[in-house]
């Protein structure tokens, strides 16, 4: 499996909870439904705890920084070939636009982090 990761930031004109609901009921939405002409087999949204106390805690555990982003975003596809194909198409390529243009409205993309990897599985149930 191929495996995009974005640590996003969210656009400095929007609080935690707009990024958050514009995210989850609006870009999500978009994702799933270019989904199968993109290829992308399966899309998760994970977002930090607001328990801020818990956080402070976690991190002093490893002497580690305050967390600098406002969430994750995980794409997966079957492979690299998978992923680009879609690519070559006018349709897959609107699709791809259209997703890219609608982040705009909701993520810092200068400032959020993403790469593509494979995922080495150590435990599975």
């Amino acid at each position: 499996m191929l495996k995009l990761i974005m640590c996003v930031k969210r656009h400095p004109r929007l609080t935690r909870e707009e990024f958050d609901h514009y995210w989850r009921n609006n870009h999500a939405s978009l994702v799933s439904k270019h989904a199968a002409l993109l290829g992308i087999r399966r899309y998760i949204q994970t977002i930090p705890f607001t328990d801020t106390a818990a956080q402070c805690a976690l991190q002093r555990t490893r002497n580690a920084e305050p967390v600098d982003f406002d969430g994750c975003a995980e794409l997966w596809w079957d492979d690299m070939e998978s992923h680009l194909a879609a690519r070559k198409t006018e349709n897959g390529l609107r699709a791809l636009q259209e997703l890219i243009e609608d982040e705009r409205k909701f993520v810092d993309l200068a400032h959020s982090q993403l790469w593509y990897g494979e995922e080495r599985w150590v435990i599975a149930e």
